[in-house]
């Protein structure tokens, strides 16, 4: 037999389950995606840390029997991940959740709670796994940790490989397995005798060995139709099927998105952003496609010219007509195509498409390449796999630099990308696409418009702060503004419109019936003529941003206005965000629930989960807490140092990882690969700083914690200072790196201040084991509940001061955390 001293984890069963939780995590959030929208990715990462918050308060109850029975419950957590990996998942299914409805729908609250608690299951049984490892291993909790980090890492990378390979429904089937799978290593390791003393005889494990292999087979064998994506009834993608006939002629899986292509004969499809009602002809036929079954494009049957002329009647159409001879063309953003075609009817005989989504070019280029015409364009279009932010590096030239309209969004009226954050919009980004252009070139902006008026005049402010920043000392002369009955594009030159350009801009207006929005030497009497709304608010949002004082941007219209309309930023870069606190009492007097709907769903779900995820955390995590009993009278008085420790670093770590995957959105362009790297780098690079932490324990006395911890925290702060300074200054220079450069920079990037950020926690829990054991999973579930808080905490502040202001936040409290461990170190000498 093997005592305590000399056993060996169970290190291999730790991998394996840490990286199934962590890929499951990541598959989580790829699935919320398609089924509601991304914005609730944040809730993901909560609820995977509320079930190891609730494990560690589990723990410290029924510490003494759950110790006493380590074999079987280690592997009965193990069986229990596998089967509720999938069970809590179809149950989801089943809940009739809709995020359109959340704000006056109070069921819609209960049931995003149910799923909030059901998708905390899985979890929890992997951190009581975990965390009773450590507890029972605890002269090699740094190692146990340290495994567990780097199994996560992995796990962050394996699941993008996974998703290549598989649909997400056999993914799901992969992990539940795994889980199941790292049941069995370690009841091989207890049956070895290489562990310590085991509670399971001979008879049980082999019971245990038989019922673990059969709910593997369950799960492999479990019935299609029960895993099936069952997307809401409101995406577009669901509701273009209920048209009779329509089909789906194409599907495409991958890591970053779903892709449907739909055909209508019977109703056709008649997709024409922004297209004048003087026009003589409509679109020809169309393909809808649908990206996670939202954001609606098309593909247009091309069968000869005049089935374009329809482009010519759009608001995009604009820097067509006024730029005298564009010779070569940039779409930023081209999607299906779309403007392409637009710039193929007006004869540009050099088109540049940037496009970031590469099955999409695909769907032109080969899938559906003799539907869309792509034999007539190949020898004058080059198609670039990168994002707009990336390609804006380029030292090349442009007449025209074209950004169309985003795909059609079911839930993008209600609010459901306030919480999505876009770098394609930002003042920085606008900046580099002014650089792109030619002399007398032109940049062209085209969205979709809103009521009340939203997403456009937080464009045009945006625009008028990178004009500024770029030294167009009258940025009121270079712009040119005008609107639809369903879009607005803005004309931005670097320097003053001509005569003559001011002339094309009103005849194509004219001639299309167009609202002027602003023009220079425009009056007021011009604008708000054919699209009437109750006041020209564009053109009153124009007139206080152009006309105000440098140091009082954007002036009184600004600032009273009912939504935030400030510049986004690559700090802030929530483009989608106007919730403004100043107009909710307003829009909640209005009758009935007009008010309701403008408020928009995604901040006061933001809110609303943080105040569930507080409640769930308190009465889950806490609460259990205050029936442990301890061994020292003194402990009562000393645990509020524990306390503030442990909750600020579960409060800093995340802090900064999330800060991270958003930072990395910007290099990576997916937001998807921005999760699993920044995840993966972290948690790997983590892992190795707590092996550290345990090298340095096991050559050198107990002395050398304090010194390793004050060293650690040091160099986060000095690091992430580092970072805050040259993040922006190094990342266009990363941007226009190829994919795989882009992935390993942010990793390397990721790797100095994750090794000294995997410090901290074990630190603290070996202080503990020295003085206090008993309290070490209470330190666990402090630490969880401050980790559930800080996902959506981060977001939140995010908003509010940029992720900046978030990890300088961290620094503070990993200073905090220091702190109160030098008192906890004092206490006990």
């Amino acid at each position: 037999m093997t005592d305590n001293q000399t056993a060996t984890p169970p290190l291999v069963s730790i991998f394996i389950l840490s990286a199934a939780a962590l890929a499951y995590e990541v598959l989580l959030i790829r699935l919320f995606s398609i089924i509601h929208w991304h914005h609730f990715a944040f809730m993901v990462i909560s609820l995977a840390l509320l079930g190891y918050g609730v494990s560690g308060s589990l723990i410290t109850v029924f510490r003494r029997w759950l110790l006493d029975n380590y074999d079987s419950v280690f592997i009965a957590n193990t069986l229990l991940f596998g089967i509720t990996s999938i069970l809590c998942y179809i149950a989801v299914q089943q809940l009739p959740f809709n995020a359109l409805e959340i704000l006056w729908d109070s069921s819609q609250w209960q049931r995003l709670l149910l799923s909030y608690l059901l998708l905390t299951l899985p979890f929890f049984f992997v951190a009581n796994a975990i965390a009773l490892t450590m507890m029972r291993f605890h002269q090699k909790i740094a190692l146990v940790y340290g495994i567990d980090l780097i199994g996560a890492g992995i796990g962050a990378v394996s699941i993008m490989a996974l998703l290549q390979i598989f649909s997400p429904d056999v993914v799901l089937r992969i992990l539940g397995i795994s889980g199941i799978a790292a049941g069995l290593f370690a009841m091989g390791l207890f049956t070895s005798g290489l562990s310590a003393p085991g509670n399971l005889s001979k008879r049980q494990k082999q019971i245990t060995a038989s019922v673990l292999l059969m709910c593997m087979f369950a799960i492999a064998m479990t019935p299609q139709k029960w895993l099936d994506l069952r997307m809401s009834e409101y995406k577009g993608l669901a509701q273009t099927l209920l048209i009779k006939d329509a089909s789906l002629r194409f599907q495409h899986t991958s890591p970053v998105s779903q892709t449907d292509v739909v055909q209508s004969p019977l109703i056709p499809f008649r997709h024409a952003p922004g297209m004048s009602l003087q026009s003589p002809k409509g679109p020809p036929e169309q393909l809808a496609v649908f990206r996670d079954g939202d954001e609606m494009t098309t593909i247009d049957h091309v069968t000869d010219r005049a089935s374009l002329e329809y482009y010519d009647y759009m608001s995009s159409a604009l820097p067509y007509h006024v730029h005298s001879l564009p010779q070569n063309t940039l779409i930023l953003g081209s999607a299906t195509g779309a403007q392409i075609l637009q710039a193929h009817l007006f004869n540009i005989s050099q088109i540049d498409a940037v496009e970031p989504d590469r099955q999409l070019s695909l769907l032109i280029t080969d899938q559906f390449a003799d539907y869309y015409g792509w034999q007539h364009l190949e020898d004058k279009v080059t198609i670039h796999t990168t994002s707009s932010r990336g390609f804006a590096s380029s030292e090349k030239n442009y007449d025209l630099v074209i950004m169309g309209p985003p795909g059609a969004s079911a839930g993008g009226s209600v609010g459901v990308h306030a919480l999505s954050t876009s770098y394609d919009y930002t003042v920085e980004a606008l900046q580099s696409y002014l650089k792109l252009l030619a002399p007398d070139g032109l940049l062209s902006i085209t969205l979709w418009t809103s009521t009340p008026a939203r997403g456009n005049l937080k464009l045009f402010a945006t625009a008028v702060s990178a004009m500024k920043n770029s030294g167009i000392i009258h940025p009121e002369n270079n712009i040119a503004w005008i609107r639809s009955w369903n879009t607005a594009t803005l004309l931005i030159k670097n320097t003053p419109l001509t005569a003559k350009e001011i002339h094309n801009v009103r005849s194509f207006n004219q001639s299309r019936s167009f609202d002027l929005a602003w023009l220079p030497g425009i009056e007021q009497h011009e604008a708000n003529r054919f699209q009437q709304l109750q006041e020209p608010v564009f053109y009153l949002a124009a007139e206080s941003l152009l006309k105000q004082p440098p140091d009082q941007f954007g002036g009184r219209f600004i600032h009273e206005y009912k939504y935030d309309i400030k510049p986004a930023t690559d700090n802030t870069p929530y483009f989608n965000h106007y919730f403004r606190w100043s107009s909710l009492e307003e829009f909640l007097s209005l009758p009935g629930q007009a008010g309701i709907s403008m408020i928009g769903v995604g901040y006061p779900t933001l809110l609303a989960t943080l105040a569930q995820s507080a409640v769930a955390a308190f009465i889950l995590i806490l609460l259990p807490l205050v029936f442990v009993r301890t061994d020292k009278k003194e402990d009562a008085n000393k645990r509020h140092n524990i306390i503030i420790y442990f909750l600020a670093i579960g409060l800093a770590f995340l802090f900064i990882e999330i800060a991270f995957i958003q930072k990395f959105t910007l290099i990576l362009s997916q937001p998807l690969y921005a999760v699993a790297v920044t995840l993966c780098a972290f948690l790997i690079f983590s892992g190795l700083g707590s092996l550290y932490v345990q090298h340095r324990m096991k050559t050198e006395s107990n002395a050398i914690i304090p010194v390793i911890l004050r060293r650690s925290v040091i160099l986060i702060g000095l690091i992430t200072v580092c970072y805050v300074v040259l993040l922006p200054l190094i990342s266009s220079m990363i941007m226009s790196l190829p994919e795989t450069a882009r992935i390993t920079s942010a990793f390397i990037l990721a790797a100095p201040l994750a090794f000294v950020m995997g410090m901290p926690f074990p630190i603290g829990l070996a202080t503990l084991q020295r003085t206090r054991p008993h309290l070490i999973p209470w330190a666990w579930g402090i630490n969880g509940c401050a980790s559930v808080l800080s996902a959506i905490l981060a977001v939140l502040l995010a908003i509010d001061i940029g992720f900046n202001g978030v990890m300088l936040c961290a620094v503070v409290l990993y200073f905090t955390a220091w702190l109160s461990q030098t008192k906890i170190l004092s206490e006990n000498e």
